[in-house]
């Protein structure tokens, strides 16, 4: 029997196939990862229709020969050969008009050069093919660039989250600027010249076998996320949201922070959710629960990439402020997380002992969790 668990990781997969289904996106392989890595990789990502460019050396002119291999095995790649990596001249030797059109026609696209009859020097600070990655992805309108990097853990647990707005990756770069990563600083001041020249998104990550399957397809990503929020809201929650809301809560039931709940259940209480949308992902959400003249704050979950930046709590605090507007005389909260405790009182909530609850919260509710409650009056 399948388990629900393998079902949830299936709408996952197939959220983000249906999120990014013609987009493009461009992937820049340096020299110490070789194309073979991400092949698998690649073949899922064109299998559920994203338009893939993969830019490359190819320092022993082994591609071609790999590439027709593939493709005699179901691959649709197609190889173009650049003999310089030159901005200016970018347009005169790639046609991006029929790179387009090959991609819209399922085919994956591999750029790559000759380290000896490109002129490849590297900055010392951006790879080559870093650099050239920009160019492709900024003449393609890529919706995501790549950039493959052996020391991207390493910057990702530098970072104090796995994804930063390009405002925060000056600090980064000052933090790596003062370690022992310190040759990865110009590193991260490219990300954030790209994202200034319109890159949507830029990740970087290591480019193991597997890592750009997770990246793409899983709500925790694998990689360090770089972006510009360009919309952000905390809405009510509509029909088309309830399988998002579904995935979202998932991990915070499988950790017991709160309790199961069905889509049918979410379907039926619509009305008490509220979700945070960056770009249109939901990426937060929470519920108020009508108990009399008192309404619960409840089911609180975040998208472990997207915490840090003050999402719940701005969630609370819309949460509240649509009990006021719909009469309630007073909020409560409870969690058995430590860290919400802080939470709640920082929003100026007042522990209260559970008994002093509304008596039709306490009739439905599992005493013996050791949850704490907090209490907000209006």
């Amino acid at each position: 029997m399948v388990q629900a668990k393998e079902l949830f990781k299936a709408l996952e997969l197939a959220h983000y196939a249906s999120r990014f289904r013609d987009k493009v996106f461009v992937v820049a392989l340096p020299r110490e990862v070789p194309f073979s890595e991400l092949l698998l990789d690649v073949k899922v990502l064109a299998g559920y229709r994203i338009q893939v460019v993969l830019v490359t050396r190819d320092v022993d002119y082994s591609l071609d020969t790999m590439i027709a291999q593939s493709n005699r095995r179901g691959s649709r790649f197609h190889l173009l050969l650049l003999t310089e990596i030159l901005e200016d001249g970018l347009d005169q030797a790639l046609d991006f008009g029929k790179i387009r059109g090959m991609l819209a026609a399922g085919k994956t696209c591999v750029i790559a050069y000759h380290p000896d009859s490109a002129g490849d020097e590297d900055s010392g600070t951006v790879d080559s093919t870093a650099f050239l990655g920009g160019l492709v992805a900024r003449r393609l309108e890529a919706q995501k660039l790549f950039l493959v990097h052996p020391r991207a853990g390493e910057i990702r647990e530098a970072a104090p989250r796995s994804h930063l707005l390009g405002s925060e990756l000056d600090a980064l770069a000052k933090v790596l600027g003062q370690s022992e990563l310190e040759g990865t600083a110009g590193l991260v001041e490219f990300i954030a010249d790209l994202l200034k020249q319109g890159v949507p998104d830029v990740v970087l990550m290591e480019g193991r076998q597997g890592e750009l399957y997770q990246e793409v397809f899983t709500h925790d990503g694998a990689g360090l996320l770089c972006n510009n929020t360009r919309t952000s809201r905390v809405r009510p929650a509509v029909q088309a949201d309830i399988t998002d809301i579904a995935l979202l809560l998932r991990p915070e039931v499988e950790a017991g922070r709160i309790l199961p709940v069905s889509e049918e259940i979410i379907e039926g209480r619509i009305g008490d959710y509220f979700v945070y949308e960056i770009d249109g992902l939901l990426v937060g959400l929470a519920r108020l629960r009508a108990f009399g003249e008192a309404a619960e704050l409840s089911q609180f979950a975040t998208l472990p990439r997207y915490r840090g930046k003050g999402r719940a709590r701005e969630l609370a605090r819309r949460l509240v402020e649509a009990a006021r507007e719909r009469g309630f005389q007073k909020v409560f909260a409870l969690s058995i997380d430590e860290r919400m405790w802080e939470f709640f009182t920082g929003l100026g909530f007042s522990p209260v002992e559970r008994e002093l609850l509304p008596g039709e919260w306490k009739r439905n509710y599992d005493m013996s969790r050791p949850s704490r409650a907090f209490l907000m009056e209006f």
